[in-house]
């Protein structure tokens, strides 16, 4: 018997589960190798029901530089998206969270805010906001916006007055602090014929390398910028800055939005009293790169989850007055047990455990271990799992893994328990853009380092425009020849017209398929038991605690041979869904006498006794 405990309506109950069903009793044997494989069942996440919207969609991320440009001058913008919905629902999604859109210099493609409640023109208009929002509205899409709190753009009205000499209501508004002396020790050798800046006040690191800290001569201090020197970070122990940040979210609540994808929290307060952070010792690192500190003062501070803990509050309580739930997010890249910290002030911190699958960790056991280690920190707790395989700060999934594993890792992002997030493309297994030249490049990661080390750091290769169909000059991104990044050489074969056809094996019919799916009770709601890792393979069972649900076997070659795997128990099994092998749909599989899987093949089998 397992013990599995579930949360229904807000009571516990301890569940027992006879284990006649799904993997207990399985052994794994290797077509190269004759060790069996033992079953160590995971504890699965608690269930609360009923479910709210954000548990039961899939979230879809729109980067809308890149999705589609209505008006041909090689940007994508509003218009662009809501001309686009239809593909987004019919990925059975049903929310959309929309990279930042609001008005920019574009340092950093948006993360750079001058305005918080205004449109930069390059996206459209508030009048092309609201038609997009009531379009996706009325498709039954839900919108998530990127709440950006940890900094504004240096061209924000608040940091040109706080930066004067006479900063009036401003001062505090940012981190300001003092220079070191010259004269002292720690300075001498590090700001010669630096006067009167002298040299900064810390050994802080920006996260796109170099000194966090910027001088200002009108002010005769330092002003602290985790990020970009054109993005000050703003100084949340000011309770004006507080209340101006709560004013932006009931903004764009009274917009209508329906929840807060929240960037770079971790980044929200600093140690009082800046000390130098220690080295971290990480191999490799060099000293202007940020991975070469320990950012112990910098970053995850408790004071940062009592603003996050202010925000939920604000949310909760304009969702209770209009009656809707409004959604929150983190984006926190942190360790797991600081990540359940943010599960408790967020409806969900982003699970960022799928983004170092690679070529290094291409193994049953590597990803077996991923998703171990997540659900055994989240234990049976009320914490919603939720999963990430790629992003606009992260390389593709069809180039960290290889083109033919593409359907597979769809089928490990969309079956697993809980919240799935998909990147725009990823639907129809879009590339990197490895080639990329230097003077191409538009990230300022990238640019910062030169032209030597820019592909380490540029974010541009996963962020080239959406490919529409194989048509000239721009996939039907844009009607421009010169769109704001190049596009992938290879959108001539990948794009969705050439998916979108009777083939059922295509990644992005796969893709629907794998959605619908996902629809079932046992997938939405279900327990997961998760079978030993092996060389190749992923296996896990999904079922729902109800009576009367289906109960699903999963089945994934995440390897580089074939492997067999074969069931001790007499259960019969029905293909509900498979890629890479012979069976076809409501084929009855004996799985006592083995199943063999091909790289990159999975099958998904409805079990019954």
């Amino acid at each position: 018997m397992n013990k599995w405990t579930v949360v229904i309506v807000g009571l516990v109950f301890t569940l027992s589960v006879v284990a006649t069903g799904l993997i207990v009793g399985f052994a794994v044997r290797c077509s190269d190798s004759n060790d069996d494989q033992t079953i160590a069942p995971t504890t699965p996440p608690s269930v609360t029901l009923p479910l709210d919207w954000w548990q039961e969609t899939i979230i879809y991320q729109i980067y809308p530089r890149s999705f589609a440009d209505s008006d041909g001058d090689g940007v994508g913008d509003l218009k662009g998206i809501e001309a686009r919905l239809d593909h987004v629902t019919s990925l059975n999604v049903r929310a959309a969270w929309l990279s930042p859109i609001y008005e920019s210099p574009m340092k950093d493609f948006g993360y750079d805010i001058s305005d918080f409640v205004s449109i930069d023109p390059i996206f459209g208009t508030m009048g092309d906001f609201d038609s997009l929002l009531e379009a996706m509205h009325k498709k039954g899409l839900k919108v998530i916006m990127d709440f950006v709190p940890n900094h504004t753009s240096d061209l924000h009205r608040w940091f040109t007055e706080s930066k004067k000499i006479d900063p009036n209501n401003y001062t505090d508004y940012y981190i300001w602090a003092d220079k070191r002396d010259c004269k002292t020790l720690i300075c001498k050798d590090a700001c010669m014929n630096m006067e009167p800046q002298g040299c900064p006040p810390n050994n802080w690191l920006s996260a796109f390398g170099g000194s966090a800290w910027e001088w200002v001569n009108d002010r005769a201090k330092y002003y602290l910028h985790q990020f970009l020197k054109e993005q000050p970070d703003l100084n949340y122990n000011n309770e004006r800055v507080r209340q101006e940040m709560k004013d932006v979210l009931r903004f764009w609540m009274n917009k209508g939005v329906d929840g807060f994808r929240m960037d770079a929290v971790s980044h929200l307060h600093e140690q009082p009293g800046y000390p130098d952070e220690p080295l971290s010792n990480n191999l490799g690192a060099q000293d202007d790169e940020h991975g070469y500190l320990d950012h112990i003062f910098t970053m995850d501070q408790p004071e940062t989850f009592e603003r996050i803990r202010e925000w939920r509050q604000l949310m909760d309580e304009y969702g209770e007055f209009n009656d809707k739930h409004i959604f929150s997010v983190a984006e926190a890249y942190t360790d797991l047990e600081t990540m359940t910290k943010y599960y408790d002030v967020a409806d969900m911190s982003f699970n960022f455990e799928l983004i170092p699958i690679d070529e290094a960790c291409h193994t049953g056991y590597c990803i077996k271990e991923r998703i171990d280690g997540w659900i055994n920190q989240m234990g049976t707790t009320s914490r919603w799992p939720n999963w990430v395989l790629g992003n606009h700060d992260n390389h593709r999934i069809a180039t960290r893994m290889g083109e033919a594993y593409v359907n597979a890792m769809n089928a490990l992002l969309l079956l697993l328990p809980g919240t799935p997030t998909t990147y725009y493309g990823e639907e129809i297994g879009m590339l990197d853009h490895g080639n990329i030249t230097f003077n191409e490049t538009r990230d300022p990661y990238g640019l910062n380092f030169g032209p030597d080390r820019y592909q380490e750091f540029s974010r541009d290769p996963e962020r080239t425009p959406m490919q529409w169909d194989s048509s000239d000059p721009a996939a039907n991104f844009s009607t421009s020849n010169d769109t704001w990044l190049p596009m992938h050489p290879d959108y001539k074969t990948t794009n969705v017209e050439s998916q979108d056809v009777v083939d059922d094996s295509t990644p992005l019919n796969v893709y629907k398929a794998l959605a619908q799916l996902r629809a079932e009770t046992a997938f939405r709601t279900g327990a997961i038991e998760l079978a030993d890792g092996s060389d190749n393979l992923i296996v896990f069972g999904r079922n729902d605690v109800n009576a009367g649900t289906k109960s699903y076997l999963v089945i994934i070659n995440v390897g580089w041979h074939d492997q067999t795997y074969n069931h001790a128990s007499g259960s019969k099994s029905k293909v509900a869904m498979q890629f890479g092998l012979e069976f076809s749909v409501d084929d009855i599989v004996d799985i006592t006498a083995g199943i063999s899987l091909q790289p990159a093949a999975f099958i998904v089998l409805e079990v019954y006794d």
